[in-house]
């Protein structure tokens, strides 16, 4: 299991001693949210902030683009320092090309499904994908909780990649927290991506400590 710190729930005015905190709870990766207002009805996370973080190393470094027209900020994101991109299932009809596009980048690609969404949308695009992202709850805001058929959509792509030999890495985002994050585990995902739940608790290391105990 991989835990994923999500900063849309971070303390802006002391993000550095947050993701110091996320990194010393154990967590692998963080989770940055990029919003248009558009795709979602919020904003969040620009390319300055990824710039910010160009010399964070100890973390994966996931950009995950809840944007239209999501193929003309690859770039800006993969030479802003982002280690992954993941684009929406809904964004774009061009999944393939996309995926393919954020590779010559030299970045993991990932592919997002919200919550409505069904998996076998993005079928074709499996393959290429290094990541998939199942969202959980309605896309553009943090401290929600998760939508329940999200299971069955984590069952599936769990089916999938054991199934055709699939490598891409099951992430789960939204809604995670002390009643949802074993079902999730259990429904197939690898990577939990946690905003509130860690940095809303008083001792963030503990909590994280349960995940990964739970982490089969």
């Amino acid at each position: 299991m991989k835990l994923s710190a999500s900063i849309l729930s971070a303390d802006y005015l002391n993000l550095g001693r947050d993701i110091d905190r996320a990194y010393e709870a154990g967590c692998g990766l963080l989770h940055l949210d990029v919003m248009d207002g558009h795709f979602v009805p919020n904003i969040a996370v620009g390319v300055c902030v990824v710039e910010a973080l160009r010399n964070e190393k100890r973390m994966r470094k996931d950009a995950h683009l809840m944007i239209s027209n999501p193929e003309t900020m690859i770039r800006p994101f993969a030479e802003a320092g982002a280690d992954s991109i993941i684009i929406h299932a809904e964004s774009t009809p061009h999944h393939i090309r996309l995926l393919r596009d954020i590779k010559k980048e030299g970045k993991l690609a990932g592919i997002a499904l919200t919550p409505e969404t069904p998996v076998e949308t993005i079928r074709c695009a499996l393959e290429e994908a290094d990541i998939v992202l199942q969202v959980s709850v309605c896309v553009g805001f943090g401290g929600q909780g998760i939508i329940a058929h999200v299971y069955d959509k984590l069952r599936t792509l769990k089916e999938y990649k054991s199934r055709f030999g699939f490598k891409y890495e099951i992430q789960v985002d939204g809604g995670i927290n002390g009643q949802t994050y074993k079902k999730a585990l259990e429904s197939g995902a690898e990577t939990l991506v946690a905003g509130s739940f860690l940095f809303g608790a008083p001792d963030m290391e503990t909590i994280a400590r349960e995940m990964f105990a739970a982490g089969f």
